[in-house]
């Protein structure tokens, strides 16, 4: 295999219109694939029982000449591709790789098509792919992930190459290989390695010149609309035309609504910034060079992996109470990808919501220090002791360094800023005041625009049953589902964040539990109506399970302040039920998270006791997911303060992630202890 994307093929093949490679790595797989869609695309289509004991992974083998890996690609195409994300670009069609005919823009699904088509031509996304893909195998058959760790440090040194050659280093396959690895963490639960790697990926987007793409894309897209509204809309036979979309982003992309964006974020946004002034009268200089297809069909690429980003990104803040990698300022140089509101492109929505739980994620943890310092001048108050972590998970972002290659420079996370010294504390409590209300504001506006698809479906279209938290909801899709799940999740964030609450996560959860309570339960309505008994099932469709994987992160937030009993035992089968049916391993660290927030609230007299139902259907005897709990409650049998627990290695890493915990519990461990036997 090439070393790079500087591969010299033929125009066509390197064309994402055409997939003369695909066919050819199809003709490689020997199991029958239901090329028409007459049958429901499942997890357990593409990987046989004894599939990964025979496989070996190769850095010079691709889909092209061999049928093992031809068949982990396949599972990526068409399980784990459509399980990554709901909110991409066309439909889940993988089956236009198959065939040899150009491939019309409309079935191009960036993770069913076009990043497997360029794969061909990328060693480090292809081996990125054959490693998330061969993980995913490897949890539902319950064998170990041998095959997809050779898989993931290939693909790492592949991109630590690329990132050193500088004509290669923002190449959208680049990019996207740096995605892939980040999620692949993020499957495997891995809260620290998925960062390091967003900080990898945040080094790329910055020099990506997405500020001034925008505004040429955008011109573009304003100028072939004027030249649409000058044609005739009928053809030569008196037949209305079809529209097609064949230029770069949404159809109607370049009618984003300015102002919707200005009450989101918070700043002034100008048409300007977004290419949209009329011609002459723009402040920016115009491109200097004549843009062509292939550059719109790169920005295309590049806005998408742009917003995936800013999902993973809002994600790591939340569950650490860290700033955003990405400077927020940087946020709207990529403009949402459709208008809001429309069923047409939901992910125009979701993009939109991304932008708005930027905001609140950014003021959270810039509001910290500040929180942190009243907390100290005066003193506890009713919350108890200050010694827990801002964020769900323990987290030091001093200690986030950037992955293989991407150095020099080597960069540490961002550190929060000093606050100046000539604005006292009252200044900064009334402008932290001001900002919340205008976030709050927000939430209302971006409420106020949806359409009347995003409503909940009656009782008459949809029976809703009963659940712990009250009759189900359902909705149009499962993308709609998602943003109203995500929604709802922002407004639990945005009153734990309130200024007048703790900087401590668990104590704010506590505290605003009652203004709360109404969201958690819409969360936990909206979760349950996704599917109502998947205990029951052994498989589900691609869909489905992304739907399912979707949720695990607002059931997270809305679940640590759960009390019901019902509500509770639902949560944590749910949660083991995703990880079963999709592999998704942090549906398993989040229920971990979910039940030490339980326990530990219950010790410290703030909610009932927590005992999990021997009833529920979970992991079974001596699984790793059982180590967090048994070191949780070895932790309340230790009474002595100057007693220590000795952790083994392999305890380490489930410990760290997905917990709610006091630093009194982290100075019980300790974690060098082992090390300093082996020695």
């Amino acid at each position: 295999m090439a070393e790079s994307d500087d591969v010299l093929i033929s125009e066509r093949r390197t064309s994402v219109d055409f997939n003369d490679l695909g066919v050819v790595a199809f003709q490689r797989f020997d199991q029958p694939i239901d090329m028409f869609g007459t049958q429901t695309r499942t997890f357990s289509a593409f990987a046989p029982e004894s599939f990964l004991a025979t496989y070996e992974p190769s850095p010079v083998n691709s889909p092209l000449n061999d049928k093992q890996i031809a068949a982990v690609f396949w599972h990526f195409v068409n399980v784990t591709g459509p399980s990554i994300s709901l909110y991409e670009r066309h439909p889940y069609d993988p089956t236009p790789i198959f065939q040899g005919q150009p491939i019309p823009k409309a079935r191009q699904h960036i993770w069913t098509y076009t990043f497997p088509i360029l794969s061909f031509t990328h060693p480090a996304l292809l081996h990125a792919i054959l490693a998330i893909a061969s993980l995913q195998i490897a949890k539902l058959q319950t064998v170990p992930p041998t095959a997809s760790l050779k898989h993931y440090h290939l693909a790492l040194r592949r991109v630590a190459r690329n990132v050193s050659r500088p004509n290669r280093r923002a190449q959208p396959s680049n990019l996207a290989a740096t995605l892939v690895l980040a999620f692949y963490e993020v499957w495997n639960s891995d809260h620290d390695k998925w960062s390091r790697h967003l900080l990898g990926a945040r080094l790329i987007i910055r020099e990506i010149p997405f500020a001034e793409m925008t505004r040429t894309m955008m011109a573009i897209k304003v100028e072939r609309r004027l030249q649409g509204l000058q044609q005739s809309p009928m053809d030569a036979f008196g037949v209305f035309a079809s529209y097609e979309e064949s230029g770069p982003m949404h159809k109607d992309w370049d009618l984003i609504d300015v102002p919707l964006l200005n009450a989101i974020t918070g700043r002034d946004i100008s048409y300007e910034d977004l290419g949209l002034a009329p011609e002459g009268q723009s402040a920016y200089l115009g491109p200097r060079d004549r843009y062509t297809e292939k550059d719109m069909e790169r920005y295309e690429q590049l806005s998408d992996l742009f917003w995936w980003y800013c999902k993973m990104d809002v994600y790591q803040s939340i569950l650490g109470g860290t700033r955003l990698f990405l400077e927020y300022s940087a946020w709207t140089q990529c403009p949402p990808r459709a208008p809001m509101g429309r069923l047409d492109a939901i992910y125009g929505t979701y993009d939109h919501l991304l932008l708005l739980l930027g905001r609140l994620a950014s003021f959270a943890s810039n509001d910290l220090s500040r929180k942190r310092e009243a907390l100290k001048a005066n003193g506890p108050g009713r919350g108890g002791s200050p010694g827990m972590f801002p964020g769900m998970v323990p987290r030091n972002p001093e200690r986030v360094t950037m992955p293989m290659g991407f150095t020099p420079p080597r960069e540490m996370s961002p550190p929060p800023d000093a606050s100046p010294e000539d604005i006292d504390l009252d200044t900064r409590t009334a402008e932290a005041y001001r900002e919340w209300e205008g976030i709050k504001q927000a939430f209302e506006t971006f409420k106020g625009h949806f359409g009347p698809e995003f409503e909940p479906l009656g009782a008459d279209v949809y029976p809703a049953k009963a659940t712990p938290f009250g009759l189900a909801a359902h909705y149009r899709t499962y993308s709609i589902a998602g943003i109203w799940m995500n929604y709802y999740m922002g407004l639990i964030l945005l009153h734990r964040a309130h200024p007048t609450m703790p900087p401590i996560a668990m104590m704010a959860a506590g505290l605003s539990a009652r203004t709360t309570a109404t969201y958690c339960l819409e969360v936990g309505r909206i979760a349950a109506g996704l599917e109502e008994n998947i205990e029951q099932l052994t498989n589900v469709s691609t869909l489905m399970a992304s739907a399912l994987i979707e949720c695990c992160f607002p059931l997270f937030v809305a679940g640590i302040q759960y009390h019901d009993d019902f509500q509770r035992q639902w949560l944590i089968q749910r949660l083991h039920d995703i990880a079963r049916l999709t592999g998704w391993q942090s549906a398993r660290q989040i229920a971990v998270g979910c039940e030490s927030a339980w326990t530990k609230a219950a010790q410290l007299g703030r909610g009932p006791p927590y005992t999990r139902s021997e009833a529920l259907n979970l992991d079974p005897p001596g699984s790793v997911w059982v180590v967090a709990r048994r070191i949780d409650q070895r932790i309340q049998e230790v009474e002595d303060p100057d007693s220590k627990i000795v952790l083994a290695k392999g305890e380490k890493a489930s410990y760290a992630m997905g917990l709610l915990l006091v630093e009194q519990d982290f100075e019980k461990l300790d974690l060098e202890a082992s090390e300093r036997d082996r020695r």
